[in-house]
């Protein structure tokens, strides 16, 4: 296979796109959404003239001797960039050039837009539009870089409100709690996994019970980056919810090397003392540490399972699609049930 790449400035992919030259849709081109932090966090890494990733492009050539650009990685930055030349968003507010911040492209400076059409693209060019060449050459580049993990990007790209306390809290439960409580593998915290289960967390509170995948979770990041209503109480309540575990686990130490320390448990663990807290229907911590101790000595049995349904609903939901807000729900419900002080 013969390779070929070049450097083009943006003003070749405009002057492409201008001439319908350039399609940005072809049936193998990776599909990936922006927010418009990540869409504002480009524009600054161009106009600080910073490097970014290759575009891939498929160049199919006519036997009238005219050429079609065919994307096949990269849509989202040069739509990105048509987007801001063509006035839909302004530099973002948290630019690191300020003088440039909430200007639309039209409002920047000659030279300053002269530039940003002079900045350069790596382009690679890949000689076939064979859908499964292009997953082979994808799945090995993929095996030899060391991709940076969600988390990891918004911690690059946001420096908000929500991002800014998951990463406080995360940092404040792990000298609350006991080691590793909840558990996570050295190679998870190292990619931030601990802070995107606290954001988890903390949505949990603000939005109850629900599923997220990482474009969700995207969204919930961003759409509190800049201002989140809710912060104050949340904090609050996270921290009362992380002190009154870090009680139950005194009163029972040995709790803490059970199941409890995985993350699907804790979960249902955190939503229901929340939960109970803010209804006043939570026990002392030694309650709680009882009713705790009491299920995880029965969850694993068949026999106890099989004598009480609830207890096999939890056990099934913490199994299969976890992460999913009907098994969250299960969960959270049935631990309420246990922790739950019956009222007088």
């Amino acid at each position: 296979m013969i390779r070929r790449q070049n450097f083009q400035n943006l003003s070749w992919f405009y002057d492409l796109y201008k001439r319908s030259a350039l399609d940005l849709d072809p049936p193998y081109q990776r599909r990936s959404v922006w927010n418009d932090a990540f869409k504002a966090y480009f524009i600054d890494t161009v106009l600080l003239n910073y490097p970014a990733p290759a575009i891939f492009l498929y160049e199919e050539i006519s036997a009238e001797g005219t050429s079609m650009y065919h994307v096949v990685d990269g849509k989202q930055r040069i739509t990105t960039i048509l987007e801001f030349v063509q006035g839909k968003f302004a530099v973002g507010e948290k630019s690191e050039l300020t003088a440039l911040r909430g200007k639309y492209f039209e409002g920047l400076d000659e030279n300053v837009r002269r530039e940003f059409w002079s900045y350069q693209l790596l382009v690679e060019y890949i000689p076939t539009n064979d859908e499964g060449v292009i997953n082979s050459i994808f799945d090995r580049i993929n095996r030899n870089v060391a991709k940076l993990t969600a988390q990891e990007l918004r911690h690059a790209r946001l420096d908000g409100e929500f991002i800014q306390l998951s990463e406080q809290l995360s940092e404040w439960q792990q000298s609350v709690l006991p080691a590793n409580f909840p558990r996570f593998a050295a190679q998870s915290r190292k990619q931030m996994k601990d802070v995107e289960f606290t954001a988890l967390l903390l949505l949990l509170l603000e939005e109850g019970p629900r599923g997220y995948s990482q474009d969700d979770l995207d969204k919930a990041f961003a759409d509190r980056d800049s201002e989140w209503e809710a912060r104050v109480e949340c904090d609050a309540r996270y921290r009362a919810a992380i002190s009154y575990i870090a009680g139950v686990l005194a009163a029972d130490e040995d709790l803490a090397v059970t199941r409890l320390r995985n993350q699907a448990d804790f979960y249902a663990v955190f939503g229901a003392i929340d939960s109970l807290q803010q209804d006043g229907q939570l026990g002392s911590a030694e309650q709680s540490a009882a009713a705790l101790r009491r299920f995880v000595d029965t969850v694993d049995l068949l026999e106890a399972r099989e004598a009480d349904l609830a207890l096999a609903n939890y056990f099934d939901a913490a199994r299969s699609a976890s992460n999913d807000k009907g098994p969250r729900e299960t969960r959270v419900r049935y631990m309420r049930s246990i922790l739950a002080v019956k009222q007088a």
